[in-house]
C-alpha cells in the first residue's frame, strides 16, 4: 500500500497571540509546518500542506530545510479554504491530480499538533491495512468533565470520563472512502464537519480508534508553545 497525507495548516494564529499563520510560529528554533511534515515524512512520501491564501511562498520557504534533507520526499503547497473541510479537499485535489500511481492510504494531520510520535501514526496504518476504512488515535480524557452550565449558572452534570476520549491527528484512511466522503460532503453542501473521521463515518465507512499519544497535543493557545518547546527539544 502506498501513502501519501495531507496537512492542514491553513489556521491563523489570533489565539496564539500571533501575526503570523500558527503553523509558521516558531518551536524550538523550527516552524510548528516543519515538525510535523518532518515526522510524517517517515510515513509518508507524498505530502501536500494547505495554507491560508497568499502564505505559499512563506510555507515553501518553512519545509525548505526538510524538503532538503528527504530527496525522496514530495512536498507540494496549496492555497486553503474558508473551512477545515474545504482546506483538506483542496490537498486533496492537489494529491490526486498528479498522474501515475496513486495512493492507497492517506493520512489527514494539523500542523497544530505537530508532534504527534510516528509509533502511534503507524498504529492508524495498521488498521487500514487490517480493514478498517478510517482510524483515529484516540487518548484518554484526565480532568472531571462537566455538563454546560445551566440557564441559571449552575454547574452541569458530571460527564462519565471513562466514556470519552479526545481524538487526534493524523487520521488515517483509505483513500477510496475519504474522497468518496468529500465527494458527497460537496454534493449536499455540507461544511460543518469539524473533523475528516466524522465526515468519513456520516456516509457509512468503518473508522476505528488506535492508540494516541500525549504529544499528540493541538498547539491552540499561548500557554501550548512551552509544552511545544519542552517536547522539540526531547524530540
Amino acid at each position: 500500500m502506498t501513502t501519501a497525507a495531507v496537512i492542514a495548516a491553513a489556521g491563523l494564529g489570533t489565539r496564539l497571540g500571533s501575526d503570523l499563520p500558527k503553523a509558521l510560529v516558531a518551536v524550538a528554533g523550527q516552524p510548528l509546518v516543519a515538525w510535523a511534515l518532518d515526522r510524517i515524512a517517515d510515513v509518508a512520501d507524498r505530502v501536500v500542506v494547505t495554507v491560508p491564501p497568499g502564505h505559499e511562498s512563506e510555507f515553501d520557504q518553512a519545509v525548505s530545510l526538510v524538503r532538503a534533507g528527504r530527496p525522496r520526499l514530495s512536498v507540494e503547497i496549496v492555497a486553503g479554504g474558508e473551512t477545515r473541510r474545504e482546506s483538506v479537499a483542496a490537498g486533496l485535489r492537489a494529491l490526486l491530480a498528479h498522474e501515475g500511481r496513486q495512493p492507497s492510504i492517506i493520512l489527514v494531520h494539523d500542523a497544530a499538533r505537530a508532534f504527534m510520535p510516528v509509533e502511534a501514526m503507524q498504529a492508524a496504518i495498521g488498521a487500514i491495512q487490517a480493514g478498517a476504512d478510517g482510524a483515529v488515535p484516540v487518548v484518554p480524557l484526565v480532568d472531571t468533565l462537566v455538563a454546560s452550565p445551566e440557564d441559571d449558572g449552575s454547574l452541569g452534570a458530571i460527564v462519565d470520563r471513562e466514556a470519552v476520549k479526545a481524538a487526534q491527528t493524523p487520521q488515517v484512511f483509505r483513500t477510496e472512502a475519504l474522497v468518496d466522503a468529500h465527494a458527497k460532503a460537496d454534493e449536499e453542501g455540507v461544511d460543518d464537519a469539524t473533523d475528516d473521521a466524522g465526515l468519513v463515518r456520516r456516509y457509512g465507512y468503518r473508522v476505528v480508534a488506535t492508540e494516541g499519544h500525549p504529544w499528540g497535543f493541538k498547539v491552540t493557545v499561548e500557554g501550548d508553545l512551552a509544552l511545544a518547546e519542552h517536547v522539540a527539544r526531547l524530540s
